[in-house]
């Protein structure tokens, strides 16, 4: 068996965000893979055993990346409330800086419906972030909504994404659009307020 070459790795699964990110993730064959990491086809088998492993572990990636920078120590002493706030933050952050990255996430969730093993250690990172527990407990006290948890995913990545990517873009700026009235929006949007 041949030795795995970390840089190689990374080159393959940076070269499957690539794709992913211009296209979607049926763009992202093996074929193309390999053409951008410019490695041969068969090598992509010495590191993945197959494309739906490879793109599960490149979601994984992603996804520990997101999480990364939020900690339960962030958010333990706080509300419901406040903690949605602190996380709200902590995503814009993280789409200001690494925008590609919320791009891939955005375009791979849900992909992965005949990978049992990757379903579930996706959903074992998604359960345990502190973020996710902030949602439940705040859907559990009548904070949020009771509406499915990803509903409320979803309104506050899809805002946060669409909202870094229009600053970046130029489409407005911070100044004719604050960060504070995206957040009002979002809270509008998942806050109980009956």
């Amino acid at each position: 068996m041949k030795k795995k070459d970390s840089q190689k790795y990374d080159r393959i699964l940076d070269a499957t965000a690539e794709l992913i990110r211009h296209g979607s993730v049926s763009d992202a064959s093996t074929t193309k893979i390999a053409k951008k990491a410019q490695i041969s086809q068969s090598s992509l088998y010495v590191y993945f055993k197959n494309r739906d492993e490879l793109l599960a572990t490149l979601y994984l990636r992603e996804l520990q990346r997101l999480y990364q920078g939020y900690t339960e120590a962030d958010v333990a002493q706080l509300t419901p409330a406040e903690a949605m706030n602190v996380y709200t933050h902590h995503l814009f952050d993280y789409g200001m800086a690494h925008p590609d990255s919320m791009t891939v996430i955005q375009k791979m969730k849900g992909k992965f419906p005949g990978d049992a093993e990757a379903a579930k250690q996706i959903q074992a990172i998604i359960a345990s972030n502190p973020a996710q527990q902030m949602l439940f407990a705040g859907i559990k006290d009548g904070t949020l909504r009771p509406v499915d948890i990803s509903l409320h995913r979803n309104v506050i990545f899809s805002t946060i994404k669409l909202h870094t990517e229009n600053l970046l873009n130029g489409v407005y700026t911070e100044k004719d659009v604050p960060f504070e009235q995206v957040l009002a929006m979002i809270n509008g949007a998942i806050m109980n307020l009956e």
